[in-house]
């Protein structure tokens, strides 16, 4: 009967420390319900009963992780949409990159246009 309840402790400290583990090292984008901290408190002075909560309540699940693909210029939305920003969407760094590049370019051929001697 000892044995047996020295299995249950071993196996109870292992589990709260696990929970612990995985609490501290677990995204902040994954954690539910309370905070990081509270989270491992709570697993720290309820050690099983913590545990159990924390993986039923505080762990949100892992959903899909992003593929890094190639898009081609045909699949690239800013490639196709031509110079005009969208409504719903802001202005980027690219954009404004792009318009900097555009009014360069137009400096660069009203030049050429008022006959400067470059050729």
């Amino acid at each position: 009967m000892v044995r047996l309840w020295l299995i249950v402790v071993v196996a109870a400290v292992a589990f709260t420390v696990w929970a612990a583990i995985d609490c501290a090292t677990m995204p902040r984008q994954r954690v539910r319900s309370l905070s990081r901290g509270v989270w491992i408190l709570l697993v720290i002075v309820l050690p099983v009963v913590g545990g159990v909560l924390w993986l039923l309540l505080g762990r949100a699940p892992a959903g899909p992780a992003p593929v890094a693909r190639y898009r081609g210029p045909e699949d690239d939305p800013d490639f196709l949409g031509g110079g005009t920003t969208p409504p719903g969407r802001s202005r980027t760094d690219k954009d404004q990159d792009d318009a900097t590049l555009r009014d360069l370019e137009d400096q660069f051929h009203d030049r050429d246009d008022d006959g400067s001697p470059n050729g």
